[in-house]
């Protein structure tokens, strides 16, 4: 198989999958009501957490899209630097409700100072996190203490009714755990909006014109808790409680990744995580971080330093090298024979012959015989070589017949080693070029067409069985394994030839690749049928060679290949 053939299936059975796999992503694609085929957001990927307009599982969207709601024409403003933040607040005297749900909350004094003060004046905090620096908390409370229920799911209790809520993970249900309050004494007064096992988990708290609302739970706020029943009508409740008449400003300078260290990072007392009034986001951060990089970081560096230090020095110029030249002879008949079997034209092979041949006289003996004047060339050719004149001319007359009808494969057969053996008359063949000539292989390999189809169903069974697992179908766990078999079972058959021919062995290559050898000279007979070529061997033996299992251009030649065997030319 030739490599644009080769690179043309593998290109094939590429566009293939890719087909496939855009099939499969296709499937999720829900139509609107009205018809338009809008595509309908869908993901599995359960790492984001709590970003404010993240459609995924464990995303906020549907939350801060509520709220945007429940304001109605009111603003809602998402603030990652101090100096948007500060610029706010230096604005007006506007009242505002300021807003985050999130994993980890930080601020540094100045920061939340400047809020409180716009407390005091009559706006609103609504915080609803997992963890919160001591700075933060001081704010509003004397003493804290916050205690947990490690549990799959909580009934909350609230002044309007209870709600079932749950903690998924990849449409798993898992235990968690579920934080809420326990010994407080607040800053101002304090009352409990919402309660589970008896703990207050949702507070609010009166302090000057304002309101601080503090949720231990942001994750009863999830996409996917907000598309449950209870879990909507719980988040709708929440909501309630801020006042609709306040822009809103998402606090996003204060959130911290789930992985920071507040006992590392803690400087100057603010537990902000900031080095010098400044987070360090570089790059060289993020490598410094991870051992492997670092070491990876380390080591690129050494070797470039002795890099530098070895080449540094002068060196000699290298004498350059010069290949010698390639003997292309066994190259250059193996295409001819390709060209040969391919076109299928007789005579036109023995045209080829005649050059070659003409073109080694004038090569060897300086004589053309393409222009020659009589016999007056052959006879000089006679002369240099020491070789009959009428052993010559019968040679050039076989060359230059003109009877096209009678030249077939016996007469290319006959014209080669005729040939051949004036080439090694006359010494122009070495006996080492002839024992290169008979140790060439011959390699007969199997058609494309079913290992291309076992290939193509094996990656459809895969597929399917991998998107049936994922789906929880049951045949998928039986599917797969089959579709790997399959395509095995194809690359087997087309990386594996059928029939091997070298210069003593015959050698067979099943079809999952079991290799079996046998001697040539074991040869005795060789039977053609409809189907395909039995070859007889000693002890009983046989090989059969079917010809549905070959490609075209290999059965033509294992004909060609069978024919010697049978004028013991094997």
């Amino acid at each position: 198989m030739t490599n644009s053939r080769k690179i043309t299936l593998v290109g094939g059975v590429l566009l293939f999958v890719v087909l496939l796999v855009w099939l499969f992503s296709s499937s999720d694609e829900n139509e609107s009501p009205e018809g338009k085929g809008r595509q309908v957001f869908t993901s599995s990927d359960w790492k984001p957490r709590y970003k404010p307009f993240d459609k995924n599982p464990r995303g906020t969207y549907i939350f801060h899209k509520l709220v945007q709601t429940h304001i109605k024409k009111k603003d809602m403003y998402m603030v990652e630097r101090y100096r948007h933040l500060d610029s706010i607040l230096r604005k007006d005297n506007q009242r505002r409700t300021y807003f985050f749900v999130g994993n980890k909350f930080a601020l540094k004094n100045s920061e939340i100072d400047s809020i409180m003060s716009k407390v005091q004046n009559g706006s609103d905090i609504f915080f609803s996190f997992e963890q919160i620096t001591d700075n933060v908390l001081d704010r509003f409370f004397d003493t804290v203490y916050f205690r947990a229920d490690y549990a799959e799911e909580e009934l909350v209790y609230t002044s309007r009714a209870k709600y079932k809520l749950m903690e998924f993970f990849q449409k798993d249900t898992v235990a968690t755990y579920w934080n809420a309050f326990g010994q407080i004494v607040p800053k101002g007064d304090a009352k409990a909006l919402s309660t589970f096992m008896e703990m207050e988990n949702f507070l609010v708290i009166k302090m000057g014109k304002g309101k601080v609302f503090l949720h231990t739970n942001p994750n009863m706020f999830y996409n996917y808790q907000l598309k449950r029943n209870d879990g909507f009508r719980h988040a709708r409740f929440v909501i309630d409680q801020l006042s609709d008449k306040k822009d809103v400003v998402l606090l996003e300078l204060g959130r911290l990744p789930d992985d920071f260290d507040e006992d590392e990072e803690k400087e100057d007392g603010d537990g902000s995580g900031k080095k010098g009034g400044k987070q360090d986001n570089s790059l060289l951060r993020w490598l410094l971080e991870r051992p492997m990089l670092r070491n990876a970081l380390l080591l690129l560096i050494g070797g470039l330093l002795l890099y530098v230090i070895f080449r540094s020095q002068r060196k000699r110029p290298a004498v350059p090298y010069y290949p010698k030249k390639k003997n292309m002879t066994l190259a250059f008949t193996e295409t001819i024979t390709s060209i040969y079997y391919a076109k299928q034209n007789h005579y036109g092979m023995l045209q080829v012959q005649r050059r070659n041949f003409y073109a080694t006289i004038l090569k060897h003996y300086f004589v053309d015989l393409n222009r020659r004047e009589g016999d007056r060339e052959i006879r000089i050719l006679a002369e240099k070589s020491n070789k009959p004149f009428d052993e010559i001319k019968s040679l050039v007359n076989k060359f230059e017949t003109k009877e096209v009808s009678r030249v077939n494969d016996q007469t290319i057969i006959e014209m080669a080693k005729l040939q051949q053996s004036f080439y090694k008359h006359m010494g122009i063949i070495t006996d080492k070029i002839d024992q290169r000539i008979k140790k060439r292989e011959m390699v007969f390999r199997r058609g494309l067409l079913l290992p291309t189809l076992l290939i193509l169903f094996g990656v459809i069974g895969i597929l399917c069985g991998f998107y049936f697992l994922v789906n929880s179908i049951g045949p998928g766990i039986a599917l797969w394994p089959v579709g790997a078999a399959l395509v095995t079972l194809g690359v087997l058959r087309m990386v594996n030839p059928y029939l091997k021919v070298t210069e003593k062995h015959l050698i067979t290559y099943s079809e999952f690749g079991r290799k079996r050898t046998y001697l040539r000279e074991e040869v005795i007979s060789t039977k053609s049928t409809k189907s395909g070529v039995v070859i007889q061997l000693r002890n009983n033996k046989k090989i059969v060679i079917n010809y549905w299992d070959m490609s075209r251009f290999d059965r033509e030649q294992f004909d060609r290949f069978i024919s010697k065997v049978h004028t013991l030319d094997l």
